[in-house]
């Protein structure tokens, strides 16, 4: 099924927090080992299935040394699409070893097939989302990716398995074309044609999954499947108004004959529904195969409720928004399944009033390959426990009683800042903009991608001082089709400029696209942010936005921050911010931001 990818940044400096993009610049297993502060060879040995939590113990220290024998993941239901979480914890189960890469309070983990990205909150690290695209660095087993980096680490050339650049809709799927390349610390740009040794694994046993098309995707570009004139196997529609079935052709517009013929171009009405189906054969084979896992991808116009055999598989929780199901990927049980014929049937509503409604679909069967056991021991470092630091980064930020004012006649807040490096001394480049204040590396979780670094105060701070001015916290976005909800409130950056004189300027002014070109005008929404749990296995939450220390998001990147903008993920992928040099004053310059409450 098409896949709307987030377009994103490297892996900042391999291991750097971005709290929200997936990896899509490929990277070498030199560089990846060169820029991870610390790499630990861990082994699951406690799973909870409840909270979906998982305890590793370190088995040995690669790089660096870890402090802590016991490293503790909280995966939740993170991700961009429920599969991400759902992978990870699928492969979960005491006595599967995996690899930890971290720097400061960033890491990503390898376990084997699949990658994904997590940062610290206390005692916990918590997921942010998977790294799909992490496979064409490493892809098998996680034991040998430690044997690799020792020996990278001793300067040694490596040869690696991975997958090949390609696709990157089947990298979500672990698919791809098997390749080995050569990997050394001198090595670290991405360069296939200097490295590629040959493809397959020449004898090495890596696990893989055949996935099996039971019913491909209705079409490239997202229309109805037209009829083949296969009795039993076309879609189908019902009008909800006289409860009459029609049978036909795609809809007009797309070259086909209209279903239900009605004066002008439009299809559907608002608030009318339909229903499609389709029947689809499965194989008894199939169904007993061992550990096989079925899945349905669904998009459709407004919402869908999804019925497979009559069994509710899946409902749309929100039914009055649009694109409810861009890239929604539905687990099946093999319970409702059945050998041979199965029908697919999906309920949509035109909540929107579109004129052009669709369906899309594609079920699919994952099946594991077996695995053989590695038949030749693998050598690593030692382990060699240390005794756990204090660690600075798990403090409250240190408080300063200036760094916050509040003016309860004039309805403002304000808060002292300072114009952040667009470039931090570990990374090899400038990143696009996607938030606006955040505290300063290496604390701030977005200090890569900021115009302002604060400190001496916390996020929840800044949000009791406008609860104490009269507003109330709306509700924060996060990921693809998500908008910001909240009173609207006018936010300005106040410095000195480069004349001397003191200026002040609303925040979309001091930004431009990766053209140079203007931005749109900003709405600025009170959100307040969620409250995360640091210890999943203690009923005790915080601020979130205490924990990234992030303030002002333009995107809905994260839902740990205090304001949100208008803007959705689809802009994010567009406009690819960057800082307005002709306004702002030099790095380091003091400035106030100053939020103003209706």
């Amino acid at each position: 099924m098409r896949h709307f990818l987030i377009p994103t940044v490297m892996l900042l400096a391999c291991l750097t927090p971005n709290a929200r993009a997936y990896i899509e610049v490929p990277h070498s297993l030199g560089r990846c080992v060169h820029e991870a502060t610390v790499i630990v060879l861990v082994e699951v040995v406690r799973v909870s299935s409840d909270k979906n939590l998982i305890i590793y113990k370190k088995l040995a220290d690669i790089k660096g040394k870890y402090p802590q024998n016991e490293i503790k993941h909280n995966i939740g239901k993170k991700g961009f699409h429920e599969r991400e979480w759902k992978n990870i914890m699928q492969w979960a189960e005491p006595g599967k070893k995996a690899v930890f890469m971290a720097n400061n309070d960033a890491s990503e983990t390898c376990i084997g097939t699949y990658w994904y990205q997590a940062y610290r909150e206390g005692e916990w690290w918590g997921m942010s989302h998977a790294e799909p695209f992490l496979l064409r660095t490493f892809y098998g087993d996680p034991e040998k990716l430690a044997e690799l980096c020792t020996r990278i680490l001793k300067n040694e050339e490596v040869i690696t398995t991975c997958l090949a650049d390609g696709d990157k809709n089947q990298f979500h799927l672990r698919k791809g074309k098997l390749q080995r390349m050569k990997a050394s610390i001198k090595k670290l740009d991405y360069n296939p044609k200097r490295d590629f040794v040959g493809f397959g694994t020449d004898g090495e046993d890596v696990e893989e999954f055949k996935s099996i098309e039971i019913m491909k995707e209705s079409t490239a570009g997202w229309r109805f499947l037209p009829a083949k004139g296969i009795k039993g196997n076309e879609w189908m529609q019902a009008n909800f108004d006289d409860g009459k079935w029609r049978q036909g052709k795609a809809p007009i517009g797309y070259g086909e004959e209209e279903i239900k013929k009605r004066s002008g171009t439009e299809i559907a009405e608002k608030g009318e529904s339909f229903v499609f189906r389709r029947f689809v054969d499965v194989p008894a084979e199939l169904l007993a195969t061992k550990d096989v896992t079925f899945r349905l991808s669904v998009a459709s116009d407004d919402n869908a409720t999804v019925y497979l055999n009559g069994t509710l598989v899946d409902k749309d929780p929100e039914a009055d928004h649009e694109f409810a199901y861009w890239n929604r990927d539905i687990d099946i049980p093999v319970k409702v399944l059945k050998p041979g014929r199965n029908l697919i049937a999906a309920l949509v509503t035109n909540k929107m009033g579109s004129s052009d409604l669709y369906l899309d679909m594609e079920f699919v069967a994952q099946v594991p390959l077996p695995k053989k056991k590695p038949t030749k021991p693998v050598v690593v470092a030692k382990d060699n426990p240390t005794t756990t630091p204090k660690d600075p980064l798990l403090a409250p930020e240190p408080r300063d009683p200036n760094a916050l004012k509040i003016d309860a006649a004039a309805k403002t807040v304000t808060i002292l800042c300072a114009i952040a490096p667009r470039k931090l001394p570990n990374l090899d480049q400038e990143y696009p903009i996607e938030v606006i204040a955040t505290w300063g590396a290496p604390r701030g979780q977005k200090a890569h991608e900021t115009v302002v670094a604060c400190k001496g105060l916390m996020p929840s701070e800044v949000h009791k001082s406008l609860v104490e001015l009269g507003l109330k916290p709306g509700k924060p976005a996060y990921g693809e089709g998500a908008k910001a909800q909240g009173t609207e409130v006018k936010i300005s950056l106040e410095f000195t400029g480069i004349d001397g004189k003191i200026q002040t300027y609303p925040l979309d002014k001091l930004l431009v696209n990766k053209n140079g070109k203007p931005v749109p005008e900003l709405k600025w929404y009170f959100t307040g942010s969620v409250m995360r749990e640091p210890d999943p296995e203690k009923p005790i939450q915080v601020y979130g936005a205490d924990l990234t220390g992030t303030f002002l998001s333009l995107f809905p990147v994260t839902d740990c921050c205090i304001f949100q903008t208008q803007l959705t993920m689809k802009e994010e992928a567009q406009l690819k911010l960057d800082t307005n040099v002709k306004l702002l004053p030099k790095e380091g310059t003091c400035a106030k931001l100053i939020i103003q409450v209706p």
